[in-house]
C-alpha cells in the first residue's frame, strides 16, 4: 500500500508592514539577490561542482572567510559584509537549483542538436536537404530575481500571530517583529518548514512550506474499484478550454459537469508571444551571452505557471466536492502544434507544456486530500461513441453559434447528436479507464 509521506504544500499569510518595514524588506531581498548572483558565477567557474553531494559545503569553502580559511578565492564579505548565515546558505541552495537546472536544460540542448546531425544524415543519404539545427542554447542565469528563504537561525516565531526575521536595516542585519494579518496554524500531521518572504501587488506576504510528516494509507486503484460507490473524476485537458470535468461511477453514469475555460488566458498569452516575434523581426540579429525579451519570456512563463496551478486547484476541489476516490487524466506525451503563424504554433506548443504541468501539480494537490491520480491512453478517446461503441464520433461547429473550443459532436452510426464534444472526451476517457481496471 503506497503511502502519502514527505509531500509539501504552502500557505500564504499576508504581513502587516509600516513603511520602514517596508523599506528593510525591499533591502534584505534586493541583497539576498546579489547574494544569488554571485553564487551563480562561482558555480559558472566550477562546473564539476553540480551534482556533486558536497556542493555546499565546496561553495561555503569558496566563498566564506573563516578563521580556518582566511583566504577564500570568492570571498563574499568584501561585497556583502556579515551576510547572516542562513541567508548566505539559502542563497546557495538558489543559486545551486538555477545552476542545475540550466545545466540539465543545456544537456538536453546538446542531445537534441545530435539527433538533428544524425537525421540529417539519413536525410542526405536520401537524396534530401538538411535541415538547419536553429535552436539557440538556453543562456546560463547570471542574475536572480528570487525570495529570500528564512532558516531557522534567521526567524523566531513569538506566537501564531508574529514573527521576528532578520533584516537589513541599512546598516547591519537585525530581528525585527512582523504582525500576520492571520494566525499561522499548522496543520495535524504537518510540520512547518523555512518561510520565504514574496512581494505581491497587495503587499508583503509570508509562504511557509507544510510538510506532511504522518503516514496515509493510500489504496490501490485495484483495491478501490471493488468499491461499487466509488466516483471518478475525470478530466479532458484542452488548449482553447482549459479542462472539461465530469464526475462518473464505475458504470459510467454520469453525476456532474465543469468546464474551465481557457479563452483568456491564451489570448494574453498570444499577445505576449506576437510582441516576442514582431521583436525578433524588428531585431534580427541577437547579442550573444544575452536572454532575448526576457521580460516578456518571463512574464509568459509566470502566466503558464499561474494557469497550472489555478486548473489543477479547481480539479481537485471539484474531485474533492464530489467525494471522487480518483482523478482519471489522458497520457498525452507527443503532440504536436499545427501549421501556421510562429505566434500561434507557439502558443499551441506552450498549451501542450501546460497541459503535462496540469497534470503534475494535481497529481500532489490531490495526495494531500487522499486521491490518487491514473492516466490512460488517449487513443481514440474523442471518436468512440460512448452510446453504441463505434469509431463513428465526429466533431463539427455550427457556424457563429459556436466559437472555437465549443465544438459540438455528433455519432454517424447512431444519428446520437447536438453533444459538447470535449464531455464526449470526458466519456471516452472514463470508459478506457473502466475497460483497464473495472472489468
Amino acid at each position: 500500500m503506497p503511502h502519502l509521506h514527505g509531500f509539501t504544500k504552502t500557505s500564504k499569510y499576508k504581513l502587516i508592514t509600516r513603511s520602514d518595514i517596508e523599506n528593510q524588506l525591499l533591502c534584505t531581498t534586493k541583497l539576498y539577490n546579489i547574494a544569488v548572483s554571485y553564487y551563480l558565477q562561482v558555480f559558472q567557474d566550477h562546473p564539476k561542482t553540480l551534482g556533486q553531494g558536497q556542493w555546499l559545503i565546496i561553495a561555503e569553502t569558496l566563498t566564506h572567510r573563516t578563521k580556518f580559511n582566511p583566504n577564500p578565492v570568492y570571498p563574499l564579505d568584501t561585497i556583502l559584509p556579515n551576510l547572516p548565515s542562513g541567508l548566505r546558505r539559502a542563497a546557495i541552495s538558489e543559486a545551486y537549483g538555477l545552476a542545475l537546472a540550466w545545466q540539465s536544460s543545456y544537456n538536453n540542448w546538446q542531445n537534441k542538436k545530435v539527433r538533428q546531425k544524425e537525421k540529417n544524415k539519413e536525410r542526405v543519404a536520401k537524396g534530401k536537404k538538411p535541415i538547419v539545427f536553429t535552436d539557440r542554447p538556453p543562456q546560463y542565469p547570471e542574475e536572480s530575481n528570487a525570495w529570500p528563504v528564512y532558516y531557522g537561525t534567521e526567524h523566531k516565531w513569538l506566537d501564531k500571530n508574529h514573527i521576528m526575521l532578520k533584516l537589513y536595516t541599512g546598516k547591519a542585519y537585525v530581528y525585527r517583529k512582523i504582525a500576520l494579518a492571520e494566525p499561522f496554524i499548522v496543520p495535524d500531521g504537518y510540520e512547518a518548514g523555512s518561510p520565504s518572504l514574496v512581494y505581491k501587488p497587495t503587499g508583503w506576504e509570508l509562504h511557509i512550506p507544510l510538510v506532511l510528516q504522518r503516514k496515509v494509507g493510500l489504496k490501490k486503484i485495484t483495491t478501490l474499484v471493488k468499491n461499487p460507490e466509488l466516483k471518478l473524476c475525470v478530466v479532458d485537458l484542452g488548449i482553447t478550454r482549459h479542462a472539461t470535468i465530469t464526475i462518473q461511477d464505475t458504470e459510467g453514469r454520469v453525476y456532474a459537469t465543469k468546464f474551465i475555460s481557457g479563452r483568456k488566458d491564451n489570448h494574453l498569452r498570444k499577445r505576449y508571444l506576437e510582441k516576442i516575434v514582431r521583436l525578433q523581426k524588428k531585431t534580427r540579429i541577437i547579442p550573444e551571452g544575452e536572454r532575448f525579451a526576457k521580460h516578456l519570456w518571463d512574464k509568459v512563463s509566470n502566466l503558464n505557471d499561474d494557469i497550472a496551478h489555478r486548473v489543477s486547484k479547481q480539479i481537485v476541489e471539484f474531485a474533492s466536492h464530489h467525494g471522487a476516490g480518483i482523478i482519471v487524466f489522458e497520457h498525452l506525451g507527443n503532440l504536436k502544434p499545427e501549421k501556421g503563424t510562429k505566434s500561434r504554433r507557439l502558443n499551441q506548443k506552450l498549451g501542450y507544456w501546460v497541459k503535462g504541468r496540469i497534470f503534475r501539480y494535481s497529481q500532489y494537490k490531490a495526495l494531500h486530500q487522499g486521491i490518487i491520480t491514473s492516466r490512460v491512453n488517449p487513443k481514440n478517446t474523442s471518436k468512440r461513441c460512448p452510446y453504441c461503441g463505434m469509431l463513428t464520433i465526429e466533431r463539427y461547429n455550427p457556424g457563429n453559434r459556436c466559437e472555437a473550443g465549443n465544438d459540438l459532436a455528433w455519432c454517424t452510426n447512431c444519428n446520437t447528436h447536438d453533444i459538447n464534444a470535449d464531455f464526449i472526451g470526458t466519456l471516452g476517457i472514463g470508459l478506457k479507464f473502466r475497460l483497464r481496471h473495472c472489468s
